[in-house]
């Protein structure tokens, strides 16, 4: 939505992004503060607050892979608690999915799904868990034994789809925001995975006719060729 707001220019479209982009606000301002009177709400991990300022003096700053490791960053503990946070509820969801999907083959990607969610939940909990830093519970209690279909497969894998492209999206934020090695090595090869599980299920997509294909730019050689 921030993307479409930076490069919308029609007035009326302007608006409907800060439309949706305030109620998108108030919706998770409304959402957290029911958690918290619930006692649901899972808090960051807490760090020291610094008493003066520094600046980076060696390149070892950078370093990840070999010898001593500095400790992570706020930014880097953030991305990564976000991400641990986002794959435990993907998790949770996609299982829930997987429990009522109709055909076998989505029931078999989902499951797929959910052992990539906890690979990734596991690996960055690792970071979490070498650093002495707290790590945040799951969301598995939430889920029912329900095993009515209350939505369609098409649904399902068109959610999953978007829930996929905002994983990547994160991932990559994070992986600028990373200046230790092996943490922005780690968020790189964990991306390449997540793109082969999206090729997946958009072939699962195109073979039902449940993708949409979106608009795209002329094919000038065909126009050329009258084809």
């Amino acid at each position: 939505m921030q993307a479409a707001l930076g490069v919308a220019t029609r007035p009326d479209m302007v608006e409907l992004h800060k439309r949706v982009l305030k109620i998108g606000v108030k919706l998770q301002d409304l959402t957290r503060d029911l958690m918290l009177k619930q006692g649901t709400y899972i808090r960051p991990p807490y760090i020291s607050i610094p008493d003066k300022v520094d600046f980076v003096k060696k390149q070892h700053f950078l370093a990840g892979f070999l010898g001593h490791k500095r400790p992570l960053t706020s930014v880097e503990i953030t991305h990564l608690f976000l991400n641990v946070q986002t794959n435990a509820i993907g998790k949770t969801l996609i299982t829930g999915y997987a429990q009522i999907a109709q055909r076998i083959e989505v029931k078999q990607y989902l499951m797929r799904g959910m052992e990539v969610a906890q690979k990734h939940v596991d690996i960055f909990s690792d970071f979490f868990r070498k650093e002495d830093l707290p790590i945040p519970m799951s969301w598995d209690s939430a889920l029912t034994d329900s095993t009515i279909p209350a939505f369609s497969d098409k649904l399902i894998m068109f959610n999953v789809a978007g829930m996929i492209a905002t994983g990547v999206g994160n991932y990559g934020m994070a992986m600028a925001a990373s200046p230790r090695r092996d943490v922005g090595m780690k968020y790189a090869s964990l991306i390449t995975e997540i793109a082969l599980y999206a090729e997946d299920g958009a072939n699962i997509m195109i073979k039902h006719g449940w993708m949409e294909e979106p608009p795209q730019a002329d094919d000038r050689g065909k126009i050329i060729k009258g084809k």
